[in-house]
């Protein structure tokens, strides 16, 4: 998964360690604003916690999901075969047929007359909200269309269903033709064209099966929960003792604005569309008081109010410096003391694939990041 501000990194180079520290007398977990689900998912497999992942963003939930609300392995994935099958079984003929002779074609092709066929055929499709809203941009219409009829043939078992979407939203951000995140596609030009038809060449059936295959064997020790929920709302839920993690927006652009596409595929479907990102209206996504500048301190300070009024202990990241939602890592540090003892402060690295312009900013930054062990007075 691509994901702005990852933790993957940061769970090796400091975070692991302090929620190795922190977490053995936590009756459960919370991750609040869980985002990919890396830290949820970690902690999950490896200690005997219960997991409760929250986040606005529908595709954040089901990823975490695809862990946390299973305590096995599946042994027995002919599951997958029987999706497939479902799946080819829907498809248009004569739709499927334009589209894969298109994709035969890509490697040949200019990118701005691949681009022209792709978006034709897109707009001539019924019943495919994925590539009628990202076919010809993010998508090649071949890798839509799968995307569209596997999402509409979603296996009946919970735990195969939960596995499968994860599956589409990973493949999704995987094969999005986009610089990073799914801010805008690629162009069809001569600059990011080439982009463009190496990213409508990756086979999206071949990486969902195979990342099928990786989830079955993922699983937590202890069945946890998933929601799409405010953290401010469900910080009201934690109880005493409990272990809450935080890393909130740190972006005065909404989170929803980079992962719209991915939004899409987790709701299996998308409103009237707009601009050269193909955004859906304001009302469909998802926008948080974190994010803007005159909300993010009081949305802040409320929640760790709420946390410390239950009694639960708080392990935040969140970056050292100053922050474009108006917040510092000072400001960070000063809100929580008010409310927490402050045991552990550490500072490491994170890495931001927010994308960039090749001007102004590099695709992938290094910056550092605020640690923060806090227990409740």
């Amino acid at each position: 998964m691509k994901y702005m501000g990852s933790k993957r990194t940061m769970l090796k180079n400091g975070l692991g360690d302090v929620i190795d520290k922190s977490i053995a007398s936590a009756p459960k977990v919370y991750d609040l604003f869980t985002g990919s689900g890396a830290v949820a998912s970690h902690i999950a497999q490896r200690y005997q916690k219960a997991v409760i992942a929250v986040d606005l963003q529908t595709f954040a939930v089901v990823l975490a999901k695809s862990v946390l609300e299973r305590d096995s392995a599946i042994a027995d994935n002919s599951w997958i075969c029987r999706w497939f099958a479902r799946a080819s079984a829907v498809q248009d003929m004569a739709m499927l047929k334009a589209a894969s002779d298109l994709q035969e074609s890509l490697i040949t092709l200019e990118p701005e007359v691949a681009a022209a066929l792709a978006r034709k055929i897109a707009t001539e499709t019924e019943n495919h909200p994925i590539t009628s809203a990202y076919g010809g941009y993010y998508f090649s219409p071949l890798q839509s269309m799968w995307l569209d009829d596997l999402r509409r043939t979603l296996p009946k078992v919970k735990e195969h269903k939960d596995i499968a979407l994860a599956c589409l939203v990973r493949a999704a951000s995987s094969c999005a033709a986009a610089p990073g995140h799914t801010a805008q596609p690629f162009k069809a030009n001569p600059t990011a064209g080439p982009f463009l038809i190496e990213a409508w060449l990756r086979n999206l059936p071949k990486i969902v099966r195979e990342t099928a295959l990786f989830l079955s064997t993922q699983y937590a020790k202890v069945k946890g929960r998933s929601f799409v929920m405010d953290a401010n709302i469900a910080a009201h839920d934690v109880q005493e003792d409990d272990l809450v993690f935080l890393d909130p927006p740190y972006s005065d652009v909404h989170y929803s604005r980079f992962y719209h596409v991915l939004e899409t595929v987790a709701r299996g479907e998308v409103g009237s569309i707009k601009g050269s990102g193909r955004y859906p209206p304001q009302e469909e996504r998802p926008r948080s008081d974190y994010s803007l500048r005159t909300q993010s301190r009081t949305a802040l300070d409320g929640l760790l109010s709420t946390l410390a009024s239950r009694g639960a202990n708080v392990l935040m990241t969140f970056p050292a410096g100053q922050a474009s939602n108006g917040l510092s890592g000072a400001e960070v540090i000063e809100a929580s003391s008010k409310h927490f003892k402050l045991i552990e402060t550490k500072v490491t690295s994170r890495l931001s694939t927010l994308g960039g312009d090749r001007k102004h900013r590099a695709a992938r930054q290094d910056s550092e990041e605020l640690i923060l062990y806090l227990s409740a007075k």
